[in-house]
């Protein structure tokens, strides 16, 4: 039996019978997104793979061995994410697993979205949206989990700092890339929180993973 690093996601989902589950994943065309899209479908679950373009999310949902059905999800853009749940609501009943995976990780130069650095912008609040946008789907015992970093330790003292979150006041990508990553504990918190009695949410550090 493989144990710690050497297990592998279809060793951990071993035994698990998913069908007529569905999961929406986001930024499903490589890395960690592609690979959890790939074992859930062949556990049985359908799978809502999103991604920046539709030719990326369609491109990740092409690993699946069983039904993905790919939505663009420019999460820095709060209209392509509005886009995205429209669709989303319209195609499905409900969401029992949820994982907010996409991200974008220390650009050398500050890059914004809406007057917002751009991580904090797609890492936290593009999820924030995109998810209690389809609260209404999360299915009674639905699992959701947000991918965040042992890196949101190197935000700067005091944690997020509100007073600078376009950047223009001095950018260290790794600073803010920390605060991001800090924001998705926070927010998986208190929606935690929320679903209490109806579902569980956590947040993780998925370890130093070779993708892009």
């Amino acid at each position: 039996m493989k144990s710690g690093k050497r297990r592998t996601a279809e060793d951990v989902t071993e035994g698990i019978d998913l069908t007529g589950k569905t999961a929406l994943i986001t930024g499903v065309n490589s890395g960690i997104g592609q690979e959890t899209l790939r074992v859930l479908s062949l556990r049985g679950a359908h799978v809502i793979g999103t991604g920046r373009t539709l030719a990326k999310a369609e491109e990740g949902c092409a690993v699946a061995t069983g039904t993905a059905t790919a939505f663009e999800c420019e999460l820095s853009d709060l209209d392509s994410i509005r886009r995205c749940t429209e669709k989303i609501r319209s195609r499905s009943q409900s969401l029992d697993i949820i994982v907010a995976n996409a991200g974008i990780m220390t650009p050398a130069k500050l890059n914004q979205a809406n007057g917002i650095e751009l991580q904090f912008a797609t890492n936290h609040l593009g999820h924030f949206l995109l998810l209690t946008s389809l609260m209404e789907l999360f299915s009674i015992g639905c699992r959701v989990v947000i991918v965040s970093s042992e890196a949101h330790r190197a935000t700067p003292r005091g944690g997020i700092d509100f007073g600078n979150l376009s950047g223009e006041n001095g950018y260290r990508a790794l600073r803010a890339y920390a605060q991001s990553k800090l924001a998705n504990i926070l927010f998986a918190n208190s929606l935690s929180r929320r679903l209490a009695g109806r579902g569980t949410v956590n947040s993780l550090h998925p370890g130093l993973v070779r993708t892009n």
